[in-house]
């Protein structure tokens, strides 16, 4: 009986030691992560620390905007648009060896971004979107190969982007826009094979477009709109099959014709092309881009006439090809396009009457036409109000 008892005490003992050995480090670690976001969370001025109130105590995975995996330890936070202001100066990223996603999107974060970020081996998602950082990214950043999505838009940082970027070969999202780079676009973005989705808008870039962006083949929307671009546009954009959208504009010295083979981009549903200085004309092929719903290539020195067959595009809300070089009259096919919200013909050369099809645009609320050749009457359009223009004769409609 007494031994029976002793082995039992034995065996109690020897299961509290194993459940005591195998818990600690657990424990240890969610008391670390706790410790590391509440210092992080003392370094916010006082408003800010007020609206994380219910992060005190040694058990972060209750507390708002954080999530932990199933041994416990924090693997999100998320803190987009809480107004919290502060630095990253005090998170010790290395605190934190499963955090899979840190987003603190539309914050008034401040500073700069640690080279420390570099400990986050295992990150997947960083949001810092809408925040006033400066300075330029940390090479540090560049090395966390498991992230497949970075937002760094609106940040207000400077300097390049390196050639470094080809080691997050795992990107499916990148934005890089509204910052104030002063950089090229590193041909070494082409080996991001995975990316469907390329952001660097309004972002000071400048130099040419590299022929690599055309091995983004998973690619569904690319905004290189309002940088300082110049040269031509790659023959190899055709490539980009599966590209939705394309935004191009505002690149005052990007010049030459538009590529051949963009008029092949099936997919395309929204191109802008406007505001360069985009030359030579718009080929009849432009009916490949038959699921277009809107295409602007005004403000260009685009010249000779409008196909006919641009009335194929027949999902078109769309069309701006106003302040061009354009020439000859207006085709009679622009009547097909019945889903049109606005139509921008202004500033060309054309010449000729409108044609009566452009009756059956029923649901047009904007039409430009003024300062062309045009004569005749306009034909009448539903619910339409014409204002005349003395300097040129012809109306300005609003519907």
């Amino acid at each position: 009986m007494v031994r029976t008892f002793e082995r039992e005490k034995s065996m109690l003992i020897l299961f509290l030691c194993v459940f005591l050995t195998l818990s600690w480090p657990q424990a240890a670690a969610e008391d670390s992560e706790a410790n590391a976001l509440l210092k992080w969370k003392h370094s916010f001025d006082n408003y800010s620390q007020a609206l994380l109130s219910t992060w005190r105590g040694t058990s972060p995975c209750k507390w708002e905007g954080v999530q932990c995996d199933k041994s416990k330890s924090v693997s999100s936070i998320n803190l987009a648009n809480y107004g919290l202001k502060g630095t990253l100066q005090n998170l010790s990223f290395s605190s934190f060896p499963n955090l899979l996603s840190l987003n603190i999107y539309e914050n008034s974060f401040h500073g700069t971004i640690p080279p420390q970020i570099g400990n986050m081996s295992k990150v997947n998602v960083l949001n810092f979107s809408s925040n006033s950082f400066h300075d330029s990214i940390p090479q540090e950043l560049w090395t966390l190969r498991s992230l497949y999505s970075l937002d760094l838009s609106i940040c207000h940082l400077s300097g390049e982007i390196p050639n470094s970027i080809a080691n997050l070969s795992n990107l499916s999202f990148l934005d890089l826009g509204g910052n104030n780079f002063s950089s090229h676009i590193p041909p070494e973005i082409g080996k991001l094979h995975k990316l469907e989705y390329l952001g660097v808008a309004g972002s000071n870039l400048f130099g040419s477009i590299p022929q690599e962006i055309g091995m983004l083949t998973n690619l569904r929307l690319i905004d290189l709109s309002r940088n300082s671009l110049s040269g031509n546009i790659p023959e190899t954009i055709g490539n980009l099959i599966n590209l939705n959208q394309f935004y191009l504009s505002n690149n005052s010295l990007l010049s030459g014709p538009i590529p051949s083979s963009l008029w092949n981009m099936s997919n395309l549903t929204l191109l802008y092309l406007d505001a360069n200085k985009l030359s030579g004309s718009i080929p009849a092929s432009i009916e490949n881009l038959a699921n277009l719903e809107q295409l602007a290539l005004d403000n260009n020195h685009l010249s000779e006439s409008i196909p006919s067959t641009i009335g194929n595009l027949t999902k078109l809300t769309m069309l701006y090809l106003s302040f061009n070089k354009l020439s000859g009259s207006i085709p009679p096919s622009i009547g097909n396009l019945i889903n049109l919200d606005a139509l921008s013909l202004q500033a060309n050369n054309l010449s000729g009457t409108i044609p009566a099809t452009i009756g059956n645009l029923k649901r047009l609320t904007v039409m430009e036409l003024s300062t062309n050749k045009l004569n005749g009457s306009i034909p009448q359009i539903p619910g339409s109000q014409y204002f005349p223009l003395p300097a040129t004769g012809m109306p300005y409609t609003t519907l």
